[in-house]
């Protein structure tokens, strides 16, 4: 025990223990005896206290009619909070905070509710302070916090500018009125009680940081006071926390202050260090499935709800509720049966579906599903088995999905497919119609050309030839230099070149060369006469292997011949040819090629797109007799000449156009690559 005086006063320090060291910070709370006190056993009128010194703790000192009370804390910034479940216990505490603020001189602000007001004025005048006078002289300020709540909110929050103003008046109001420039201000609050009460846990916390920030500028010791009955659920846990972290003591409640050996009060701190961090366990437990059920239910897309272990719904989302149009509360607790259509429960479906995923941990399916409104939807369902950390059964997680537009959409696909499809088929029923009938045409043309040949050479050209005949013998009996015998020779003539057209007529419409000695003799019979009547240097190239192809291929290789040079001589201007013949690979090449001036770019690229856009008759019918043998045509094209490829099977074949090469090919910049020519 130390002594002080003060202005008529003596400051009594006491060591005491733990469980009374109410100013948290300091081990000797003060006390204040009157100076008439001439010893510690003498009692005056005015100042009766006695110190029970049998006490270990010396918790003992009561004041038994005088105003002697416990002062304020020694730190200006100290900032404590007072948990209690009992009022009695917090008008206590107050009683002797403001008593021993008042009975030194010091300052004191209550901001408290009208029944704390109230009791604590009581008691503070059964203690014998004078809380009149220290009204008058505006050291001590009593101030309605249900009143001054408002004052300090805008817009459901509390507003700085306007508690830094109310509050901030009030300690400048007891400073001013306290006869010491050095002197103390005790204040107590309990805005932050009533925020905490009334919802507002945020805002509690927002006051408690201004508390503290006016503590920058003011110089006083804070008091707040929070019942412990307002901690009494986990979501309470972390503003709690964040409560505290605010103080920079804090009084237990009552019940830990009426422990009276420390050895209690350990085994309570351990218990509460446990339950402590098993509370801190479970708020970042209950964290992570508050998040996770604030996920699940902003999920629209899905319906994702939860199962007991006999199927019926004990949790429901916002998907749910958008894909089934049941409301949780009309649908929880009800069997997830109710969402088959009555096939489904016919054969009991959703039972041997739960079976499924409670034996292989899920189950995946597609099919109908039932709206409360009775509209039926295709649903993507997955079921997952949930257990316990002990591998036990607890219920299932059922996640649905609403694809009927996809369902439709893929159906609307398959059927367009499938009508594709038909279309195709007929399309190519119809080419084959349109292929046989063209091959028919081409079989008959070519007859016919073979018939009007061979009259030519079997009929006429045997009749101007007894014709020449004829007149040769009539050229013998008339006078040669005679007018007569003039015209005779003209007309021998005549006769001599009306028989070579017809028979290069005849041979041109179907060579009987063809048929007695092979493409290679008739390609080399033809050039002769085409050089000579074009003028076209021809080169022909073929292997002396080369032998006799089927009467269809040789016939088609030879028109593809005709035509092609028959291009050459008409708009190329190629003074030259290139003929190459070859069998390579079971396929046979017919090449013709010049050094003209090429085809038009635009033109190629038509041809490219189609045959049908080739200008004539000639390079459709080419790539028509190449088809109708299975093989293709080719055409290539630049500046420096035009090749044409005719590529057909070495060997008749009965397989269809499309297995073999179904369309030609077309090169518009380049002639074709040599493994294109093979």
């Amino acid at each position: 025990m130390h002594l002080a005086h003060r202005k008529g006063f003596y400051r009594v320090a006491l060591d005491l223990s733990p469980g009374h060291n109410f100013w948290q910070g300091s081990s000797k709370p003060t006390f204040w005896l009157s100076a008439n006190t001439h010893t510690m056993g003498i009692t005056p009128h005015h100042a009766n206290m006695e110190l029970n010194m049998k006490s270990p703790s010396l918790a003992g000192l009561e004041a038994t009619g005088s105003p002697a009370a416990i002062s304020p804390p020694h730190a200006h910034e100290a900032h404590l909070v007072q948990l209690y479940s009992d009022d009695g216990l917090l008008l206590d505490v107050l009683c002797r905070f403001m008593g021993g603020a008042i009975a030194v001189g010091d300052g004191g602000i209550v901001i408290a509710t009208k029944a704390h007001l109230e009791g604590l004025d009581s008691r503070l005048k059964a203690k014998g302070f004078d809380t009149t006078t220290a009204i008058d002289q505006g050291r001590y300020i009593p101030v309605d916090a249900a009143e001054t709540l408002p004052r300090i909110m805008s817009g459901g929050q509390v507003d700085e500018a306007r508690f830094n103003e109310i509050v901030g008046e009030l300690l400048t109001r007891v400073r001013s009125a306290s006869e010491c420039p050095d002197s103390r201000i005790a204040v107590f609050g309990e805005l932050v009680a009533l925020l905490w009460a009334g919802g507002k846990a945020e805002e509690a916390l927002r006051v408690e940081q201004l508390w503290n920030n006016l503590g920058q500028k003011h110089h006083f010791s804070l008091l707040c006071a929070y019942p412990i009955t307002g901690f009494d659920n986990d979501r309470h846990i972390e503003p709690f926390l964040k409560m505290c972290a605010q103080h920079s003591g804090i009084v237990p409640s009552e019940s830990y202050v009426g422990l009276s050996t420390i050895e209690e009060r350990l085994r309570t701190i351990a218990d509460l260090q446990q339950r402590t961090r098993a509370l801190e366990h479970a708020l970042k437990l209950r964290q992570s499935e508050e998040r996770f059920r604030l996920l699940v239910e902003a999920v629209q897309d899905y319906a994702i709800f939860m199962l007991d272990t006999n199927g019926h719904i004990i949790s429901w989302n916002n998907g749910a509720q958008r894909i089934k149009g049941y409301q949780g509360a009309e649908i929880i607790g009800k069997h997830f049966s109710c969402f088959y259509p009555p096939d489904d429960l016919k054969n009991d479906k959703p039972r041997w579906e739960l079976e499924i995923a409670a034996k292989d941990g899920r189950f995946e399916d597609e099919g109908w599903r039932i709206r409360k409104d009775g509209s039926r939807f295709w649903a993507s369902v997955i079921i997952t088995a949930v257990r316990d950390e002990s591998g036990k059964l607890i219920g299932f997680a059922k996640v649905t999905r609403d694809f009927t537009e996809r369902m439709r959409t893929q159906e609307a696909l398959r059927q367009e497919i499938n009508d594709r499809r038909e279309i195709q088929r007929k399309l190519s029923d119809s080419e084959q119609s349109l292929r046989q009938l063209s091959k028919h045409l081409l079989r008959t043309q070519d007859e016919e050309r073979r018939r009007i040949g061979r009259e030519l050479h079997d009929s006429l050209g045997q009749s101007m030839a007894a014709m020449k005949i004829n007149l040769d013998a009539l050229c013998s009996l008339v006078d040669a230099e005679g007018a007569a015998g003039q015209k005779v020779s003209e007309c021998v003539q005549l006769a001599e070149t009306g028989i070579k057209e017809v028979r290069t007529i005849s041979y041109l419409l179907y060579p009987p060369m063809l048929e007695e000695m092979g493409l290679k003799a008739a390609i080399s019979w033809y050039l002769d006469g085409f050089s000579s009547r074009s003028e076209i240097a021809i080169t022909f190239e073929v292997e002396d292997s080369f032998d006799r192809l089927y009467p269809d291929g040789e016939l088609a290789l030879f028109r593809v011949l005709q035509e092609s040079l028959t291009n050459i001589h008409r708009h190329s201007g190629s003074p030259t040819a290139l003929v190459r013949l070859r069998q390579k690979d079971g396929m046979v090449f017919l090449e013709i090629q010049d050094q003209g001036k090429g085809l038009k770019p635009a033109l190629l690229a038509r041809l490219a797109q189609d045959w049908m856009g080739a200008p004539g008759v000639g390079l459709r019918g080419m790539n028509e007799r190449m088809q109708q043998l299975w093989g293709r045509l080719e055409l290539s094209s630049t500046a420096k000449g035009t090749t044409v490829t005719a590529i057909i099977p070495l060997v008749e074949s009965s397989a269809t156009p499309t297995e073999i090469y179904r369309n030609s090919r077309i090169v518009a910049a380049h002639p074709p690559p040599d493994n294109l020519k093979k």
